[in-house]
């Protein structure tokens, strides 16, 4: 039997046969005698007592009910001769010829009332009812009247309200989930015609196979009871028939679990949630089904059935009614693409309804910004045929405006020709809403700029059907200067404000600036402290002030790094890194780093203070411990060093200082070792002082997509030690976005150094490359000029080097911030007695990540043109941990 038959007939069966769903049944209005209310207070009250009873009175002849003559109820009870009890009040109202009699008292002590009311029916169908009612003042007394006098009313016609709702036979279902979708609430008169409303309701939730209503009198009052019978449980959820997802995958896309009632509707919208997620992965062609089977009578299996099909793909996207663009040049500014050989790779091919609708708003945006103005683009029609999906979306191209007249009108700050010149639409042919919508945002940043954050700068578009073209009148309504009020920071539990404050470049009470509002979002998003970094505004205390508000969320700055590398040449090696770039929420960096390895041990400590004295001049110390074999020598130095830096008028650029002394001993020398290489084994300390120029205008510091990192640096050893010379380098990488969120990287680095005549140069200072931060595909410091005779390294004294690299999202794994990569890696170490030879190349690829472990680089380099004693190919990571 159906769930919709048996609903039809408990609902038929509830109208018929329950009570709270009877018809209402025809009252016989009854003759009622009111006695006089006894006052009870410490002064006489009578008048209060005949007030109480005309209140009674009144309310009883506007519910029709026939009133004994008042003055025939005083006479009798005037006979009495003493308060009227409940006997002699039925004697009376029986020699009256009443059905009911009410009689009460008010009982005052100091200001507190008590109103007090006894209903008597002598026709004994109703039982004796008491009400009562208390208030304070005697100002209250007319509301206590009234409200008694209702529910005696009510009372007398069998019409009282509801005490209380309870709920009976939920095991799992909360009685307030009940009761949130019933009209019914407690304090109100029963209604049939509402109950028939509340089953209903409560059987549209799904979770009972069986609801009725149960009506009792009590002491208290009416009580009504809502009697339900739950649906099974679930004991246990059953995937079958899945073969392309797992079944973790599956039950992660529900919401149902075990040990809950197994409704109908819950069911159908989580198999509507697994026909999505078949849909998301390519088989459009799956079915999904359901089915419910019984283990007690309690509790049942849910088990979804599962009719995977074929998967399908993109097979073909084409347009209709498109004549000024090929086919092709649409499906380029899709993110739904056809599937092709490498859909393996790229994900091409899968087709996202959400993803498709936004598509047809860039092939509109497409032609809007190649002056088709009044394009249309329709609905797409999806056909799958053949286990292929084939697109077809309609095109309604229209004409192809030009740019016409220019115009900027309203408030000027400074000269309109100024103003003009820096539209782009006047240097643009054909109309673009894009372009448009570019101007729109340098004027209004330009007045943002001024002060004036509220300026309002409206496009006026005319369109000429002669000649078609479009007039474009920029109206600008520059408002009132605004200043910034006040700065909020939320969001920030470790890091301190003035962290956040100071790298600010918009301060209180200052005109407002949308530049450096920009520059200092772009300044916090490089700190790397935080996850996420938003700006808002509110208005101020009056309209030229506001309130700029920094929301900050905070990521783990401590870290933990560990890199792994083998070779023939280095064996096995293990790096560790432990750093705390935001210490005590300060801004200062605490790191200490290792190399462990069988022939490697290379210790670093470093602090850096990078705002001393709350200036912006960083001070940094570090310290080293450092013993690594080479094939040539073993290498044991330690040492320290100190740094200074200090930025400069110009933006994103700094100035360094630094002094460094190290002791080196080489040894472990072989017998007929390079004779460069003996000398520099009697040359053991350097005290140097360097300089540095930087700028650095990145938009991030580990996976940056846009701006350049620029240095040059001098070195001068020879202030004491051993050694003596001058050391040069410059170094250069360019980030450039391209389409689809790819990055194109070029990266240069040369060095050039020379011995002075009053100290020596040895070959541990001279310049080597090899490694994933140099030259990938060679190991570490490979590339070097040799001895002729040993051939062993012995470092040089100039190099070059290049790297290009391409970047892009990893489809599937972009919302996971992981990027792919592919390079080109050139350059060479050149030395002062030798022929310089020709550049290193290697390519490779790899991925990088910033992972809650920390930045992650996977990198494989292939060396073209590799010597005997060189490895052909080398695999390096590097990979970092938060805690």
């Amino acid at each position: 039997m159906s769930a919709r038959l048996i609903f039809l007939l408990v609902l038929i069966s509830m109208v018929l046969a329950g009570p709270a769903l009877a018809q209402e049944p025809e009252v016989v209005l009854k003759k009622v005698a009111v006695f006089p209310f006894a006052v009870l207070a410490k002064e006489p009250r009578e008048a209060l007592g005949a007030k109480v009873r005309e209140e009674f009175q009144e309310r009883l002849k506007t519910e029709g009910f026939t009133l004994v003559p008042p003055e025939e109820v005083d006479r009798q009870v005037a006979a009495l001769r003493e308060p009227v009890s409940e006997p002699a009040a039925r004697e009376i109202g029986h020699r009256l010829g009443a059905d009911v009699v009410l009689f009460g008292r008010l009982v005052i002590v100091a200001d507190l009332l008590s109103l007090e009311a006894r209903i008597l029916d002598l026709t004994g169908k109703m039982a004796p009812a008491a009400l009562k009612a208390e208030g304070v003042g005697l100002t209250s007394l007319s509301g206590l009247s009234r409200q008694l006098a209702q529910e005696a009313s009510l009372k007398i016609l069998g019409k009282e309200r509801i005490t209380r709702i309870d709920t009976k036979g939920n095991r799992r279902i909360d009685k307030d989930a009940i009761l949130s979708v019933m009209q019914t609430r407690e304090g109100e008169i029963i209604s049939p015609a509402r109950l028939r409303e509340d089953l209903k309701a409560i059987f549209k939730m799904g979770y009972f196979t069986n609801v009725k209503f149960d009506v009792s009198d009590t002491a208290e009052g009416r009580i009504l009871t809502v009697v339900v019978q739950e649906k099974p449980a679930i004991r246990r959820i059953v995937v079958q028939g899945n073969r392309k997802i797992k079944e973790k995958k599956i039950l992660d896309a529900i919401d149902l679990k075990p040990f809950t009632v197994a409704s109908e509707t819950a069911i159908r919208e989580n198999v509507a949630k697994i026909q999505k997620l078949y849909t998301e992965k390519g088989f459009y062609q799956a079915k999904v089904d359901y089915e419910l089977q019984p283990i007690t009578d309690t509790e049942s299996d849910l088990v979804f059935k599962i009719d995977e099909g074929g998967k399908v793909y993109v097979k073909e996207i084409k347009f209709e009614g498109n004549h000024a663009f090929k086919d092709k040049q649409l499906r380029g500014v899709m993110e739904t693409k056809e599937k092709s050989l490498i859909s393996f790779i790229t994900g091409s091919g899968r087709l996202n309804r959400e993803i498709l609708e936004r598509d047809v708003e860039k092939v509109a945006a497409f032609y809007f910004n190649h002056g088709y103005v009044r394009a249309k683009v329709g609905e797409p029609r999806v056909d799958i045929r053949q286990g292929n999906i084939y697109i077809t979306i309609p095109v309604e191209e229209g004409p192809q405006f030009t740019v016409g007249k220019v115009d900027i009108q309203g408030d000027f700050i400074e000269d309109k020709a100024k103003l003009r010149e820096r539209l782009a639409i006047v240097k643009e042919k054909v109309y673009s809403r894009e372009v448009v919508q570019q101007d729109l945002t340098t004027l209004a940043d330009l007045y943002a700029d001024h002060g004036y954050a509220n300026a309002d700068v409206t496009p006026l578009i005319k369109e000429d059907d002669v000649n078609k073209k479009v007039d474009i009148v920029f109206d600008i309504r520059q408002g009132k200067k605004v200043y910034i009020e006040r700065i909020e920071i939320s969001g920030n539990v470790k890091t301190r404000d003035k962290v956040i404050r100071r790298e600010l470049r918009v301060h209180e009470q200052e005109l407002f600036s949308a530049t450096k509002l920009k520059e200092s979002m772009r300044n916090l998003r490089r700190l790397e402290y935080f996850e996420d970094v938003n700006f808002s505004t509110t208005p101020g205390t009056s309209p030229d002030r506001m309130n700029l508000k920094v929301a900050v969320k905070e990521r783990p700055t401590g870290s933990f790094g560990i890199g792994a590398g083998y070779s023939t040449q280095d064996r096995l090696v293990g790096m560790v890194e432990i750093s705390q770039t935001n210490l005590f929420g300060r801004g200062q960096q605490l790191r200490l780093q290792g190399i462990i390895g069988a022939i490697s041990n290379r210790f670093r400590l470093s602090f850096t203070e990078p705002y001393l004295f709350d200036r912006p001049l960083s001070f940094g110390l570090d310290g080293f411990n450092w013993e690594r074999e080479f094939d040539e020598y073993t290498r044991h130095s330690y040492g320290g060093s100190l740094r200074l830096g200090h930025p400069l008028r110009w933006k994103y650029t700094r100035l360094y200082g630094s002094y460094r002394f190290e002791y080196v001993d080489l040894k472990d020398l072989r017998r007929n070792t390079s004779t460069v290489l003996r000398e520099a084994a009697t040359i053991h300390t350097t005290s140097a002082v360097a300089m540095s120029l930087r700028r650095d205008s990145r938009d991030a510091l580990f996976m940056p997509t846009k701006g350049s990192d620029n240095s040059l640096s001098m070195e001068m050893a020879g202030l004491g030690g051993d050694t003596a010379f001058m050391r040069f380098i410059a170094e250069s990488g360019w980030y450039f976005p391209l389409w689809w969120k790819t990055v194109a990287v070029v990266h240069t680095r040369g060095g050039y150094m020379s011995k002075l005549p009053w100290g020596e140069l040895p070959a541990y200072e001279k310049f080597y490359l090899g490694g994933i931060d140099t030259i990938r595909g060679f190991n570490f410091a490979e590339i070097s000029p040799r001895d002729p005779r040993t051939n062993e390294r012995i470092g040089g004294t100039s190099f070059s080097q290049i790297n290009l690299e391409y970047r892009w999202p990893v489809p599937f794994l972009a919302k996971f911030g992981i990027m792919g990569t592919v390079f080109f890696d050139a350059g060479n170490v050149y030395g002062a007695n030798y022929v310089p030879p020709v550049l290193r190349t290697s390519v490779g690829g790899g991925v990088r990540w910033y992972s809650p472990m920390g930045p992650l680089r996977i990198e494989w380099g292939y060396n073209l043109n590799p010597e005997p004693y060189e490895r052909k190919s080398v695999w390096e990571f590097t990979v970092g941990g938060t805690f």
